[in-house]
């Protein structure tokens, strides 16, 4: 089951076969890396590169980019076109499972599927030399570390810390520190921070856009994360993640030593906090200063549960003040059976932990 890609004009044509299945592999991978708003058309297309038994289909936000490579693929003559990303979304919608050909003429830069003779739809196309590209040459070699699986677990645990800021571009990373074969990844929204191994005192430092972790995960390959100086890949046989890196540009937050003294430990029933979370949620407006919604956290020797905070209350050891929508966040990324264990010093001054056992995570009360 394959399609058939055809270049046609009066001097060239070309032509390769690639599945379905893989390409509705790769559409559902980029997803993340194509910017939904975005002032450069440009990067709202997909490049389709295809020359002697080689070639890639490629994504690119200019921080990120994805390919899906073709090499081995039998086929002849030369491809180099760009279209959008939803006219290669709709159009592999109507191709039919059983079979199908894209054809590709130059004359207009149009892009054309057709089932036997029944036109499905005619695509504007621009050459792919207009896309952005980026000078990687080789796989990184200065760190390879099979990750595995964990590209998902980063996308699930890790990423939802991350944050758009333009004044702190940092804090829209994933933070990966090495130490030998030990790994660890963490991020911050200076508010919070989670992390899933603390590494003393890594040899290497990177920070990596969270989209590189997510469309990995979603093409759902084990990867392998290969980095040199300024240039980080997560790698599997036929689809990449690469891009540059920002090296040690991240906050210092990510170094707090997590030390005794938590006299509050309470195990968390994660539905029922959970269904909690989003009642409250509803209930209590966010503040017109800061887009939060302020609970406050009690406790007994059986049950954690949240509240609306009034407004004499004094903290004491009875309660903690937390952001409803953030601490929502936080539960989303817990099983209903999940053996979360919350800690606390009591005290507004100090931090409150949750863990699972695979990742913690670290909040400063709100004041």
């Amino acid at each position: 089951m394959a399609f058939n890609l055809a270049l046609k004009s009066k001097t060239a044509e070309a032509s390769f076969s690639i599945s379905r299945d893989n390409l509705a592999r790769f559409i559902n991978a980029v997803r993340s890396i194509i910017p939904k708003k975005t002032t450069i058309q440009i990067l709202k297309y997909v490049r389709i590169a295809y020359k002697d038994n080689g070639g890639f289909i490629r994504v690119s936000d200019t921080e990120c980019y994805a390919d899906l490579w073709l090499d081995g693929i039998r086929g002849n003559g030369e491809i180099d076109l760009a279209i959008e990303y939803p006219a290669l979304e709709n159009m592999l919608a109507k191709a039919p499972r059983s079979s199908g050909m894209l054809l590709v003429e130059r004359e207009g830069n149009s892009l054309t599927f057709k089932d036997n003779t029944i036109v499905c739809g005619k695509f504007a196309g621009v050459p792919g030399k207009d896309c952005p590209t980026y000078a990687l040459i080789a796989r990184p070699k200065e760190v390879q570390i099979p990750i595995g699986k964990d590209s998902d677990y980063v996308s699930k645990y890790i990423s939802h810390l991350c944050i758009d800021d333009d004044q702190y571009t940092a804090l829209n990373r994933v933070l990966v520190e090495i130490d030998g074969d030990s790994y660890g990844f963490s991020a911050t929204d200076r508010h919070a921070l989670v992390y899933t191994k603390y590494i003393d005192e890594p040899k290497h430092r990177y920070a990596i856009p969270p989209r590189a972790f997510k469309a990995m995960a979603n093409y759902d390959a084990e990867a392998t994360l290969c980095v040199n100086d300024d240039s980080f890949m997560l790698y599997s046989p036929l689809f990449h993640v690469y891009g540059p890196h920002k090296g040690g540009c991240y906050p210092d937050f990510h170094k707090l030593i997590f030390r005794d003294g938590f006299d509050h430990e309470h195990k968390v029933n994660v539905k029922a906090l959970r269904d909690e979370l989003n009642r409250l949620s509803n209930l209590v407006p966010h503040t017109k200063e800061h887009d939060y919604c302020p609970i406050m956290l009690t406790y007994d020797s059986e049950y954690l549960g949240a509240k609306p905070v009034p407004d004499d209350y004094e903290f004491d050891k009875g309660g903690i003040k937390m952001d409803a929508m953030q601490l929502l966040e936080l539960m989303k990324r817990f099983d209903d059976n999940s053996p979360v264990v919350f800690k606390s010093a009591g005290n507004i001054s100090r931090p409150t932990v949750w863990t699972d056992g695979k990742a913690t995570t670290l909040f400063m009360p709100m004041r």
